[in-house]
């Protein structure tokens, strides 16, 4: 037979819904303890004979009934809001104080004329006669989707002023407003002998406040009840709330009692007044998250139904997981899909931290921090925090210093500056809205990239370059001399995977941006992907010796048009390793297969080493284009080029350099008819000649106006009386050459056009031979020069061999549609949490369950214990990594 305690770990194994029975931790006994849970067999039908548990009721029931069911493992059914139902019983009479003789379940509640009534899982009445309802509590299983609309029908049917819906761990409490609508809310129900309004004027303390909730499930109730029809932005008005609750909670701790202020009044408009004071408190406090002067927008009435849930919520120090949750809730995905921003998993986070090791003086930036996830867990790993003067002491001793976060999208720099606060941070080194990591001199344009500035002026040591004294921002043509190279010790991101940059300005300070650049040679818009810019911007945000953790697209490593990439990065930095995440990662917000990169920049004196190393080995380098010379030479008529004749590093070469071939669709004339390649070029080469003899007559006759012009101004200079003639004469030429030169321009733009065209044809028609391909190789200089560049990086490469950590993950967490997937501690057991609550994700990637002290020793942990950041560990440890290695 299995106790109580087995029984409901059966029951509320199934962690897709997050349950726990948290609801009844103030009961004063453990919740096995408070139920009666006996197993009995089955007498008839069809699983007559087979085992089940039932749970003995509180209290006599109008049916008769002593005991209820709510498990079976041969049926496969349960019934977890049973178990709800009699543990709220049990806090009824235990913590509200009301005898068993006011207490009724399964009360029947008539709507109308309706035949099969509904009933009522528990009410409570004013006495022990039973004839006026008080409370009525409707007990639901963790998933269920009806609530709040049913919940205020009961309540208009039976008269009842307070109702609460409960899954044992999350709940809302509705009353009747004074209006008499059941639409409104209360912190918490009503004791016995207690009225609605005492518990409105009840004192709050911050030791009341509840630290294990469901913040996602409080705003969804809350958006049902009035965010959805408030006319209002519900993610800047609920970030409202949280940011004076988060400015409340810290005030009252400095208190004497510690009361808090974030509380409802009878009257909508006192309860208004009282929160929006303590919002604006909170941006006199933390200025630069919300514009100068602003309120919340919501209506009186609306703010009244919202505090009742948040009330005695505690978000200082609260598990961020669980506003992590909130945030990527109200974050709108469509959004987030076309800038190609995503929350980054908390596995992911935790084990590039783990990995990198960062240490309590070391200098950490994320520059597209987000939800400032990384900069959170890096605050965790180095300095942990349990209480409030922990907090206090990290945020002033370490993260104001320590940890700098950048992100240019508005909602993303709101959240992690709200979750830092949360933790404990200042969030002094946030920056953003509207900063761009990526070009320094849109710092000089808003109040918080000025900040910015500001800042790593103040700290001299994070910038490389030498910054005059007096006004930085004074300088903004300079802002690249000054901030192009910084000196962090560790730069921990998952920038944006989409988006171009199309900034000519801002691309040609990237050495990645050159073969864009060169792609288009002032024909074409010159563009490059975000996340390509964002690998060099990090490695230049390093100092000599510094390491980063990237989250990119798998592409990045393994495309070939892509090489000159990893090329780059390899010649800046040594490549620690590379992990490949599931393709259920980042669902279900995306698919894509991404990878984390893991590497350390080069020192001055390792690029030395690296320099007179490819130095020697390029003397080494084959004369590619004679190579090219003697093969083309051997090849007669129309017979092509063996590919084994042709080194493979030319086929590399030119599929970096052109890695879009032409689509059907761009040999269609303007009607969208595809036309075939001939007719196309042939076409292209008539109306390019007929340009260029338009450009030509054009230049010839402003040659010969303007040689007209001087012969006919030196035939009147000899007559003064005719001076208005000659100004006539060059303003009639003026005239005209200023309509010749904007024809010029027209056409000159036309002719470009149509080269760029022929150009990209050449190149179709040379993809198709090896002869083609060799022949359009050997024409090009710039292909000749990427392949020396590339042969001697590959050689050298191979000389340095060092070793590289590979690992693939397996177990990703997520299933296919996005949702979490779990470990259990055994097959026929509940969940298993961290030491801070969390339901422990099946995933590979860290394990939660060793800290760092346990890493410190980790050639004694059995291999079985050690997932993918530990196994790093272990081999950082091996190769005398000095992040690892040192102390």
């Amino acid at each position: 037979m299995l106790s109580s305690l087995e029984v409901i770990n059966l029951i509320f194994k199934d962690p897709a819904v997050l349950h726990s029975l948290s609801e009844f931790e103030d009961i004063g006994i453990p919740v096995e303890d408070a139920l009666e849970i006996t197993e009995r067999v089955i007498q008839s039908g069809k699983y007559a004979g087979s085992l089940a548990y039932y749970v003995k009721t509180l209290i006599t029931t109008r049916s008769g009934l002593s005991e209820y069911f709510v498990y079976s493992a041969e049926t496969g059914q349960s019934a977890p809001e049973e178990i709800v139902r009699q543990l709220w019983l049990k806090k009824l009479m235990t913590t509200y104080g009301y005898p068993a003789e006011q207490l009724d379940i399964e009360v029947p509640v008539h709507f109308g004329t309706e035949i099969h009534p509904k009933a009522a899982d528990i009410v409570v009445y004013t006495d022990r006669s039973k004839s006026t309802a008080k409370i009525i509590v409707e007990c639901k299983q963790p998933d269920s989707a009806e609530g709040i609309e049913q919940l205020k029908s009961y309540m208009n049917s039976k008269g009842a002023p307070s109702a609460v819906w409960s899954n044992g761990a999350d709940r809302i409490t509705l009353y009747r407003s004074v209006k008499g609508n059941f639409d409104d809310t209360l912190p918490d129900l009503p004791k016995n002998g207690q009225s609605l309004q005492e518990v409105l004027e009840a004192p709050i303390t911050i030791d009341d406040l509840r630290e294990t909730f469901n913040f996602k499930r409080v705003i969804q109730d809350l958006e049902e009840l009035v965010l959805a029809d408030s006319g209002t932005d519900e993610f800047n008005e609920i970030f409202k709330l949280i940011f004076a609750k988060i400015w409340d909670e810290k005030s009252a701790s400095k208190t004497k009692g510690k009361t808090t202020r974030f509380r409802k009044s009878v009257e909508p408009e006192k309860t208004y007044t009282a929160i929006n004071t303590l919002f604006a408190e909170a941006c006199e406090e933390w200025p630069g998250i919300f514009d100068d002067d602003q309120d919340i927008e919501l209506a009186a009435r609306h703010l009244q139904v919202c505090i009742g849930p948040l009330e005695k919520l505690r978000f200082m120090g609260s598990n961020l997981r669980i506003m992590d949750d909130a945030f990527e809730y109200l974050l709108p995905s469509e959004a987030k899909k076309k800038k190609g921003q995503f929350f980054t998993p908390r596995p992911v986070i935790e084990m590039c931290v783990r990995m990198l090791n960062p240490k309590s003086g070391e200098f950490v930036m994320d520059p597209a921090c987000g939800s400032g996830g990384f900069l959170l867990h890096t605050m965790d790993w180095v300095f942990p925090a349990h209480t409030m003067e922990q907090r206090e002491q990290r945020k002033s001793e370490y993260a104001s210093r320590y940890l700098w976060g950048i992100d240019f999208e508005k909602r993303a720099a709101k959240t992690s500056r709200a979750l830092m606060l949360i933790a404990g941070d200042g969030h002094t080194n946030i920056f953003g809205p509207d900063v761009n990591s990526i070009d320094p001199r849109t710092w000089y344009d808003n109040t918080s990239g000025q900040e910015l500035i500001r800042g790593l002026k103040k700290h001299k040591k994070l910038v490389q370059a030498k910054i005059p004294a007096g006004d930085p921002l004074l300088d903004r043509d300079r802002a690249w001399e000054y901030f192009q190279h910084l000196n962090f010790d560790i730069v921990l991101a998952n920038p944006p995977f989409a988006g171009e940059i199309k900034d000519s300005q801002t691309l040609a300070h990237y050495e990645l941006a050159g073969p864009a650049i060169r792609r288009a040679k002032g024909k074409r818009q010159v563009k490059e992907e975000r996340d390509v810019l964002f690998i060099e911007r990090i490695i230049d945000m390093l100092k000599p010796g510094g390491r980063a953790a990237v989250v990119l697209p798998q592409g990045k490593f393994n495309n070939p048009s892509l090489s000159y990439i990893r090329e780059w990065i390899l010649n800046k930095a040594r490549i620690l390793g590379v992990v490949g995440l599931h393709q259920n990662t980042f669902k279900p917000h995306t698919g894509t297969k991404t990878s984390v990169l893991l590497l350390q920049k080069y020192t001055h004196s390792e690029l030395a080493e690296h320099a007179a190393l490819s130095k020697t080995i390029a003397l080494k380098c084959p004369d590619i284009k004679n190579d090219l010379r003697q093969i083309l030479a051997e090849v007669h008529g129309d017979d092509d080029i063996p590919t084994e004749s042709i080194p493979g590093l030319v086929f590399d070469v030119f599929d970096a350099a052109f890695p879009e071939p032409f689509d059907p669709a761009d040999y269609a004339d303007e009607s969208g008819e595809i036309r075939g390649r001939e007719e196309m070029k042939s076409s292209s080469e008539q109306a390019a000649a007929n340009v260029r003899a338009q450009i030509v007559e054009i230049e010839k006759a402003l040659k010969t106006e303007a040689a007209g012009l001087q012969v006919a101004i030196a035939s009147v200079k000899t007559a003064p009386d005719r001076v208005d003639q000659v100004k006539r004469l060059r303003d009639k030429h003026r005239e005209k050459a200023a309509a010749d030169k904007a024809k010029l321009k027209e056409l000159g733009s036309e002719h470009l056009a149509l080269v760029d065209i022929l150009n990209r044809i050449r190149v179709d028609e040379a993809r198709e031979t090896n002869r083609g391909q060799a022949q359009l190789f050997f024409d090009t200089p710039d292909l000749i020069s990427d392949y020396k560049t590339k042969w001697i990086a590959n050689e050298t490469l191979k000389a340095l061999d060092y070793p590289v950590f590979m690992a693939v993950s397996e177990r990703g967490g997520k299933d296919s549609s996005g949702n979490y997937t779990y470990i259990y501690k055994s097959v026929d057991d509940a969940t298993k949490r961290d030491s801070l609550g969390h339901i422990l994700v099946d995933q590979d990637l860290v394990n939660f369950e060793l800290d760092k002290r346990d890493l410190e020793n980790i050639a004694g942990i059995p291999a079985s214990d050690l997932d993918i950041a530990e196994q790093f560990i272990l081999f950082a440890k091996e190769q005398n990594l000095s992040f690892w290695t040192q102390p």
